[in-house]
């Protein structure tokens, strides 16, 4: 059964867009990358996502969720 996954129009800031231009890299690539990180979505090559997502390792997960939670996303709307 396909995941269900949701479209995102976002407008980009040129830095970010200048930025992995100069590292020869995608803003969908990174900003896949970081989703997946963040979001623990691990890419078996026994059963890969047909979505593309995939973790980029152990570490970048850990740093992925440790950004998130400094920013304080978890707590936004928390009484």
């Amino acid at each position: 059964m396909p995941r269900k996954t949701n479209r995102l129009t976002l407008q980009l800031p040129p830095e970010f867009v200048e930025l992995c231009e100069g590292d020869g890299v995608t803003p969908e690539q990174v900003l896949r990358g970081f989703v997946a990180d963040l979001a623990g979505i691990m890419n078996w090559a026994n059963n890969p996502r047909a979505d593309g997502y995939s973790s980029n390792g152990s570490d970048e997960r850990r740093m992925a969720m440790e950004y998130y939670e400094r920013v304080g996303y978890p707590w936004f709307h928390r009484d």
